[in-house]
């Protein structure tokens, strides 16, 4: 049985024994529905069961709250892999033929992505959509509930410098960002070509491409490497993997600049 504040006043004044007390902070941190018929304002609702139970008005708000806190963390999420809300609409149909070579590269990718593993590097000039079908790739492997990541070679670098920032933990930050990338079941690493070889950059490249070869040897990931150069431009150390023929292809893109065809209100 459920009374209102109105009987429990009522009851009180009658000489009846109230419930205990009312808590004073409304439920969830937000301001109920002042015009509830159970709460009347209040927030709350008492049962002689239960004692005082929030209201339903507010359980309703609350809901919105979490699903807006749902939504936000969504949303840091797509980030955090590189994608924004839009990309999840994103299929391998809109890689159009007749722009550019970028079919090749979805004839390559696609067959690995739905066995779940492989290493394959396309290369080739500029607007061949080898960053459309990266984005469709994470798209798709997100939405499959995949760990998956898509990155600016030379932004996933800045990441892991990053761990630097903490002098006093930095091995350990810079291991636990390393295995972040290196753990992705789907990973698509763009303008390999573009980082600086400092000494520690190209470190850092050898450790990425074999962590990420070792894992598509062993069938647990898939990882594809876009480049504006070719792959006999690659230290022989990456490119002895890339040739691995157990897990390939590498993908020459040459087709006209699909960009100079790309229709208006087009967002990537």
């Amino acid at each position: 049985m459920t009374i209102t504040m109105k009987e429990l006043l009522a009851k009180t004044s009658a000489g009846i024994t109230g419930p205990e007390e009312r808590p004073n902070k409304p439920p969830f941190g937000e301001t109920p529905d002042p015009g509830c018929s159970r709460c009347h304002g209040t927030g709350y609702v008492y049962s002689q069961k239960y004692k005082w139970c929030v209201c339903a008005c507010c359980r309703a708000e609350a809901g919105k709250i979490n699903t807006r806190e749902q939504c936000a963390r969504e949303l840091r999420s797509l980030e955090t892999i590189g994608l924004v809300e839009t990309d999840l609409a994103l299929t391998w149909a809109d890689v159009k033929s007749n722009f550019s070579d970028g079919w090749k590269a979805v004839e390559a990718i696609r067959p690995a992505f739905e066995r779940g593993y492989g290493l394959i590097f396309l290369w080739g000039t500029y607007g061949q959509a080898k960053t459309l079908v990266g984005k469709i790739l994470v798209s798709l492997a997100y939405r499959a509930g995949k760990r998956a990541a898509y990155a600016n070679f030379m932004d996933a670098l800045d990441n892991i410098r990053m761990a630097f920032d903490d002098p006093e933990h930095k091995t350990t930050e810079l291991v636990r960002r390393i295995d972040w990338w290196t753990e992705r079941d789907v990973l698509f690493l763009d303008e390999f070509d573009k980082c600086n070889d400092t000494p520690w950059a190209v470190e850092r490249k050898f450790q990425i491409v074999d962590r990420c070869y070792t894992r598509a040897i062993r069938e647990e990931a898939l990882t594809v490497i876009a480049s504006n150069k070719g792959d006999d431009e690659v230290d022989g150390y990456i490119q002895s993997r890339l040739k691995d023929k157990r897990l390939g292809p590498i993908v020459h893109l040459d087709g006209s600049d699909g960009r100079q065809f790309m229709p208006e209100g087009r967002k990537i």
